[in-house]
């Protein structure tokens, strides 16, 4: 496996594993903080017009072309690529995120028994596990893993009946009649399904299996929504730019690279040339992708978190050429520009450049520590982070909290005796004063007991 998708995939930061182990294996869950930040802000106003807390609701992407959404697992959203990708506006990922929400709030995932829970707990433990085994020394078997889960979680989430689908309809309009927006993303969808759906079985085969389209379904909305006006789309115009972005990202990772750079030769607008930079980028071609990079991120005006994101993405390409120290201050202003919960996934990149730095400057290897500290508030479930912590924390001297960290990334990948072994010497190093780190220590033994019990019983 090659050095760069190595890296990537342990890292957990973008998209260039995603487009490899889909051609390779099957879909697989993967991370961006900059298309999750544009979900979130697409999903949470239809979320709190639900009276949900968006807080309380995660959104997953699938790394896969077919045009699928899916809830499961209780307050779970999953989002393929492929219908990320289907339009270029956000009407239609907003009409499909109010259906999913309505299933939500119906609750038809309780009513269909545990297959929910079956899928959410197959797609995420095989990704944990999978990234486990990378950071292991084992990418191939990781990458199994990873897309195992995904084709698991595909045979098992809820399947709906067509009342349970009117009634997400009805709640989705409602929805959508609170924000003052309109449905005519969701009818869109719909319709495509429709006309496409006889002896077709190339794209939308999973969805049509859970979500029933109905000519009725279709007409409920369009009776609904006839009599409404909307003429004042602000989503549309405050998020058409972050899904620009978003499409030219996903475009470029996932398409091969000769066919990027041949279809926007001629083209030398911004997006086509941040797509160009991208596909440079994958083949090697490092400083001509800067030289594309640059200006673009230099461009006056720009919005504050979009130019977060160019210097994460500047970070990523300087640190897989091997210009670690300039890859490390990339991320740097990445940092300084998002949001804390948007700059979790710079920060861990940020730590890593750091330690890959292979130097014993204390007050470099202590702000590493303390990247890593801040983005585990959101990251909470990363085992690459709490390695990474580990091998921190064992730099400075800190035996106690390595331990403690080698134990939480150990019950990540579900290995639950080396979890026991690690807590349990974490709790005999640590500082007496430490009484976070010693309660954390004691909850991570009983977790790691529970293995012990299981194998009993």
């Amino acid at each position: 496996m090659p050095r760069r998708n190595l890296f990537i995939f342990s890292l957990i930061l973008l998209f260039c594993l995603a487009k490899n182990s889909y051609a390779q294996n099957g879909p697989s869950l993967i991370r961006d903080a900059e298309t999750e930040k544009f979900l979130h802000e697409l999903a949470d106003p239809i979320f709190r017009a639900a009276n949900l807390n968006p807080q309380d609701i995660s959104i997953y992407i699938v790394g896969d072309d077919s045009l699928n959404a899916f809830v499961s697992g209780g307050q779970n959203v999953f989002i393929n690529t492929g219908l990320i990708q289907k339009y270029k506006t956000p009407d239609t990922l907003i009409g499909v995120i109010a259906h999913e929400t309505g299933h939500i709030t119906s609750g038809h995932l309780a009513r269909s028994g545990e297959a929910g829970e079956q899928a959410q707990g197959a797609m995420l433990l095989s990704y944990l596990l999978g990234i486990g085994a990378v950071i292991a020394g084992s990418p191939d078997a990781g990458m199994a893993l990873i897309a195992g889960g995904s084709s698991t979680a595909e045979r098992l989430y809820a399947k709906f009946t067509r009342t349970q689908e009117e009634a997400a309809d009805n709640h989705a309009v409602e929805y959508l009649d609170k924000m003052s927006y309109p449905a005519d993303g969701l009818v869109d969808l719909l319709e495509f399904f429709e006309t496409e759906m006889i002896g077709y079985k190339g794209q939308i085969d999973e969805y049509l299996m859970s979500h029933p389209v109905s000519r009725k379904r279709i007409d409920l909305i369009k009776a609904r929504t006839r009599s409404k006006k909307f003429s004042d789309k602000k989503i549309n115009q405050k998020l058409q730019r972050r899904m620009d972005m978003v499409l030219a990202k996903l475009e470029a990772f996932i398409g091969n690279p000769d066919v990027i750079l041949a279809k926007y030769q001629n083209q030398n607008d911004e997006l086509s040339n941040y797509k160009k930079s991208i596909a440079l980028f994958h083949k090697g071609k490092i400083a001509e992708s800067m030289a594309l990079l640059d200006p673009i991120i230099a461009v006056p005006n720009r919005e504050t978190s979009e130019k977060g994101f160019l210097f994460e993405m500047k970070g990523q390409i300087l640190f897989e050429s091997g210009d670690i120290e300039n890859s490390v201050l990339a991320y740097s202003h990445a940092i300084k520009l998002l949001s804390a919960k948007d700059a979790a996934q710079a920060k861990i990149s940020f730590a890593s450049g750091i330690l890959a730095l292979k130097k014993d400057d204390k007050d470099l290897i202590g702000l590493a520590i303390k990247r890593l500290e801040e983005a585990k508030i959101f990251e909470a479930e990363s085992p690459f982070l709490f390695k990474q912590l580990a091998g921190a924390y064992s730099k400075n001297g800190d035996e106690g909290r390595s331990l403690l960290a080698l134990a939480e990334f150990n019950l990540l990948i579900d290995k639950k005796e080396k979890c026991l072994k690690y807590a349990k010497e974490a709790k005999e190093k640590l500082d007496k004063s430490s009484k976070l780190e010693l309660l954390r220590a004691d909850d991570l033994i009983e977790l790691g007991k529970e293995d012990k019990k299981e194998k009993k019983e």
